[in-house]
């Protein structure tokens, strides 16, 4: 879940503060006015939040970037006040050091496991072959359907171009086995971020089947991933109006709920999520990340909600054990 925010990163650091500053308390004070280290980290503080905007928008490469110059900035400080740099008063900023070397080695360690994950697959020349040949199998011509192109800004014009291809959904050709062939390539997509082509397919489904779940589903996962969660709410109050229990749309609904910092109404999907499939442990483990988002000084529910979904299968999540203070065995 990449869902780590600065407000997030901020706790740990204060967490920290306590055990850094009895350390540093036997040390001598240095002579002379103490500065003003809040102040003095402000840029490296804008820095470091707008690296984790970056992150969470899909931008790692700029997020290590920022984070590298917020490392600079604060190294910066402790040159130009190196008396001070050992003293308690300067523990803020050498935490904030040590959290942005561990979000650049978090950040590259997750882009080389996704490209690790992704090599049998970034050649999407072959999946467009596989994907012809079958469709040729079955009778269909692949370019019986002519695609439709969203608009780039999205938002309301995209809906507008969904209800347009709808409406018109009388009169097109395609059966089962093509709808199929749509939705499993439009996974594949996602997957690999190209969005354009998810939306082109889903939209080939969305008028020949307009009430296809499985399509609006992929759709509204294609928005959250794209960061656009308000259009996937969108879609996802609409699949909830016909089934209030579909966990799969609960689940992602809290997700989007969560990127827009709605946390009451996560909670809520979270809730009916867990009362939909009470022995399913994914809605206990959101709502771990949930509450550590909200109260990430207060992990007490947090910690209970953890251990409860592990204890009901759930793989163990190493970097939540670490905020949690689990000791690992």
């Amino acid at each position: 879940m990449r869902m780590l925010k600065y407000a997030t990163m901020c706790a740990a650091l204060a967490a920290g503060l306590c055990c850094a500053a009895e350390k540093d308390n036997a040390k001598p004070k240095p002579k002379g006015k103490k500065p003003n280290v809040l102040a003095l980290m402000k840029p490296a503080d804008d820095l470091m939040e707008e690296a984790q905007g970056s992150y969470e928008d899909g931008d790692s490469k700029k997020a290590v970037r920022l984070y590298r110059q917020a490392i600079e900035k604060l190294a910066d400080v402790e040159q130009e006040h190196s008396a001070w740099a050992a003293a308690p008063e300067f523990a803020p900023l050498r935490l904030r050091k040590a959290v942005c070397d561990r979000e650049v080695d978090r950040i590259t360690m997750e882009d080389a496991q996704t490209l690790s994950r992704m090599m049998t697959v970034t050649d999407t020349s072959e999946l467009e072959k596989k994907r012809e040949e079958r469709k040729k199998a079955i009778g269909v011509d692949p370019e019986a359907i002519e695609p439709l192109k969203l608009g780039s800004k999205g938002g309301d014009a995209a809906m507008t171009v969904i209800t347009a291809a709808v409406a018109t959904a009388e009169g097109e050709t395609g059966g089962k086995v093509q709808i199929d062939e749509e939705l499993e390539w439009a996974k594949d997509m996602i997957q690999l971020g190209h969005f354009e082509e998810v939306e082109r397919s889903l939209i080939k489904v969305l008028r020949t089947a307009p009430e296809n779940r499985e399509a609006q589903f992929l759709m509204a996962l294609s928005r959250v991933r794209q960061g656009r969660s308000a259009d996937a709410l969108v879609m996802l109050d609409g699949l909830l109006a016909d089934n209030a229990t579909d966990e799969s749309a609960l689940l992602l609904a809290a997700g989007a709920h969560m990127a827009m910092r709605s946390y009451s109404k996560a909670i809520d999907m979270l809730d009916r999520a867990m009362k939909t499939n009470p022995k399913r442990p994914d809605a206990l483990i959101n709502m771990a990340w949930l509450l550590l988002e909200m109260r990430p000084n207060d992990t007490a529910d947090a910690e209970q909600y953890y251990r409860m979904a592990v204890r009901m299968g759930a793989a163990r999540v190493r970097e939540m054990e670490k905020r949690l203070g689990i000791r690992q065995e």
